[in-house]
């Protein structure tokens, strides 16, 4: 029997009967395509932890496809210059080296005024009938005009580059099939063109934004990086929390509309917005599965993962798992502690962990007040075909 399936349209749907499988019966599981799953928590949480473990062979896949396709006169070099600096899936000592520069100078953490304008705007368009996409008309055009804003990119080129985000981003999927790759290319060539240009008027007219910065910081540093590098990292920055922020703010809407009671509860208690949005990252967090490879033969479980075996992390299995979490499968926006797995953990635990909790927070906040009897009318929810990053196609909502 295969307890892996993880493109099942049933599983897309809702992965946590089959995540509760594997923690019950096969917490450390070898699939049919060859790949280890991980569902419990404490092995999760110890491989993420692990430098044996290096980050997905994603750059490693591309690399080889790039290869094969170009044999075929098929150019896809842009995916890889557009993606060589991109954190998630890159490794000491490259990885330690550009995180400390970005964390260096991204320490502003007040966006609230910018998070606040943007939410307002959005809020304000609705529709004659008082029907509100939360995906479409909300969660999806915020995070991308917030980065906009903190990058000192002119909104001007928000549309296009939105375009280009919702393509390049398909990279991180669990898997791509060559139209895939070709779309994906075409972003990455137009990404790189856009923010070349950009480097060099901010290299000339630096700002207090958070590109200058970077800028700056890097003509410091006793080995600066290549001007390539710097526009994978611009690249990084711009879409890493696109997706996630779509499935942060419109799941959380979904999972609230499910739990009136607790809905309730945090629309009287603000004051509880902060710990809510750990637990609805624990509850249904957008980031599912995360990929490495193993540095060599390791023991987990009574198995051995061999050396360059590929291990799915299943962060979201890890986060409904009874051996750690009381009530797993039920929403408590009071629990306390929540040591959820959502953002990660070890050397690649989420830069932008605080960005996402405070957007997500404020997004959520303000929707509530604005909108406070809201209910979804979506009968039958449509989820894109990724189990990686976990977002809905739509969700409507009467307002």
């Amino acid at each position: 029997m295969n307890l892996w399936a993880p493109l099942d349209q049933e599983n897309i749907r809702n992965p946590f009967p089959m995540y509760a499988t594997l923690r019950r019966e096969a917490p450390v599981y070898k699939s049919q395509t060859g790949e280890w799953i991980i569902s419990r928590y404490a092995d999760v949480k110890t491989i993420l932890k692990d430098p044996r473990f290096r980050s997905g062979n994603k750059l490693e896949w591309i690399n080889r496809g790039i290869t094969y396709f170009k044999s075929k006169d098929q150019d896809l070099s842009a995916i890889a210059s557009a993606i060589t600096s991109f954190l998630l899936l890159i490794n000491p000592p490259e990885h330690t080296r550009i995180r400390k520069l970005i964390t260096s100078v991204w320490n502003d953490r007040e966006v609230d005024q910018t998070i606040l304008e943007n939410v307002d705007s959005l809020l304000n368009i609705k529709s004659e009938d008082n029907t509100f996409d939360i995906v479409e008309d909300f969660a999806r055009p915020l995070p991308n005009m917030t980065i906009c804003k903190i990058m000192g990119i002119s909104m001007e080129h928000y549309q296009h580059l939105t375009t280009l985000s919702n393509n390049l981003v398909k990279i991180l999927n669990l898997y791509n099939s060559f139209k895939d790759l070709v779309r994906i290319d075409s972003a990455a060539r137009d990404f790189i063109s856009f923010f070349r240009e950009l480097l060099d008027i901010k290299k000339q007219r630096p700002d207090n934004d958070l590109i200058s910065k970077l800028i700056v910081a890097n003509a410091s540093e006793r080995e600066p990086l290549s001007d390539d590098a710097l526009i994978s990292v611009f690249i990084f920055l711009f879409i890493a929390g696109q997706e996630t922020t779509i499935g942060l703010v419109s799941t959380s809407l979904l999972t609230l509309s499910k739990y009136p009671s607790q809905l309730n509860t945090l629309a009287g208690n603000p004051e509880l917005m902060p710990n809510a949005i750990d637990e609805l990252l624990r509850y249904d967090g957008p980031v599912h599965l995360l990929g490495r490879i193993a540095s060599e033969n390791i023991e987990l479980g009574g198995h051995c993962i061999k050396q360059n075996d590929t291990v799915t992390l299943c962060l979201a299995s890890a986060n409904r798992d009874s051996r750690h979490f009381e009530n797993a499968d039920i929403l408590d926006i009071t629990r306390q502690p929540n040591r959820h797995l959502a953002f990660g953990s070890g050397i690649h635990f989420c830069l932008g962990d605080w960005l996402a909790k405070r957007q997500g927070a404020l997004a959520i906040q303000r929707f509530l007040e604005v909108y406070p009897t809201y209910s979804i009318v979506d009968h039958t929810l449509q989820w894109n075909d990724n189990l990686s990053i976990r977002t809905l196609k739509h969700l409507s909502c009467r307002v």
